[in-house]
């Protein structure tokens, strides 16, 4: 019975400091909300009366004005002369002079070379005897058959054999002119690769000859400013190692896009007096889309992008007001507004993530205008 009642009173005295412990541990946390209770309203106002009396936000801005705007694009290109040829031969032949000075300019139908020609110049005097034979004949048949002499066959046959033998001449003639090789139009001529003496053969080459004046730039533009580039328009090109900034006009392009670059080739024409520009230089083209002479222009980070359109902020009475605009040509660090501001409007350009609309703003310092 002792030791029963003994594990009884234990137990009780357990559960007496169990519950007196789990008492004060519930009362700490309701002493600590009672004590801003105690301190009365004046703490809670406090706080709130911080928020409430929040300064301006201290923000850039820049005044808007217009200016100048050109909407161009850089691409490659390469200089190609007008014309190029290849000087070869049509026939073969032993060269007996060169008539032309390697680097020279020269004129449409200038001999450069001439080939051996003495049998056919040999075969020329043969049929000049034979034409002045056969004519002598077919006339006195001619006069002989107005008398009845002989028969209108005998007449005919003599008159075809003199006409025959103009004919041969005529043949001899164009390949005595074939012995001189001439240019095919006006240019400057390149390193000679023949000789004196030497034996060509058809197709051998000779000397190249270009013209390059004017002098002709091919270039290619992304397939998207296809329709932008006509025949007619101006473009701008520069070379390495010449400061002058040449000026061109587009001539012609490719009736089709290239399908595996997805751009379009054009050609475009520029006067190279004196020839200065040279065939095979690499260019920097520059073309000019469009051009603006009272374009907006902000900075890009001025510009929030939200659903369904673009605002910017404006400062007004000390406050930032939200303008929706439609923005336009982008550059580097500027992009064009095209509608919502207007010159002398104030743009907020920093600040834009503290700053809502009607927000107190105050402005610290001016951006300069682009």
């Amino acid at each position: 019975m002792k030791k029963r009642t003994v594990r009884t009173l234990s137990l009780i005295l357990a559960l007496v400091v169990f519950a007196g412990a789990f008492y004060i541990y519930q009362a700490k946390p309701f002493a600590k909300n009672a004590e801003p209770e105690a301190s009365g309203p004046t703490g809670g106002n406090a706080q709130q009366g911080s928020f409430m009396g929040q300064g301006p936000t201290p923000v850039n801005a820049m005044v808007i004005k217009t200016g100048e705007l050109r909407d161009v694009i850089n691409v490659n290109g390469s200089t190609v002369p007008e014309e190029e040829v290849t000087v070869t031969s049509e026939v073969p032949g032993k060269i007996t002079n060169i008539l032309f000075k390697e680097g020279a300019q020269i004129q449409r139908g200038a001999s450069l070379i001439q080939l051996d020609a003495q049998e056919l110049q040999a075969e020329k005097e043969r049929l000049l005897v034979r034409k002045e034979l056969t004519q002598k004949i077919a006339e006195r048949l001619k006069n002989l058959y107005d008398r009845e002499g002989v028969s209108l066959q005998e007449y005919e046959i003599a008159q075809a054999e003199a006409e025959q033998v103009v004919a041969e001449l005529e043949v001899i003639n164009v390949q005595i002119g074939k012995r001189t090789i001439k240019a095919p139009f006006s240019g400057l001529l390149g390193l000679r690769q023949v000789s004196e003496g030497s034996y060509i053969s058809p197709g051998t080459p000779v000397v190249s000859l270009v013209s390059i004046n004017p002098i002709h730039i091919e270039f290619a533009v992304p397939e998207k400013y296809g329709n932008t580039l006509q025949t007619g328009k101006t473009i701008h090109f520069s070379i390495d190692g010449m400061n002058d900034d040449f000026l061109a006009t587009v001539i012609a392009r490719e009736p089709n896009i290239d399908a595996a670059t997805r751009t379009l080739k054009l050609k475009a024409s520029a006067p190279n007096p004196g020839g200065r520009i040279l065939p095979g230089a690499f260019t920097n083209v520059t073309v000019n889309l469009q051009s603006f002479d009272d374009a907006i222009l902000v900075p890009t980070e001025a510009i929030v992008p939200e659903l369904g359109g673009k605002k910017v902020y404006v400062y007004h009475g000390g406050k930032a007001d939200a303008v929706d605009v439609q923005t336009g040509i982008r550059k580097d660090a500027y992009i064009q507004v095209l509608q919502g501001l207007t010159p002398g409007d104030t743009l907020i350009t920093t600040g834009l993530l503290q700053i809502r609309p009607g927000a107190p703003v105050t402005i610290s310092e001016f951006q300069t205008a682009p």
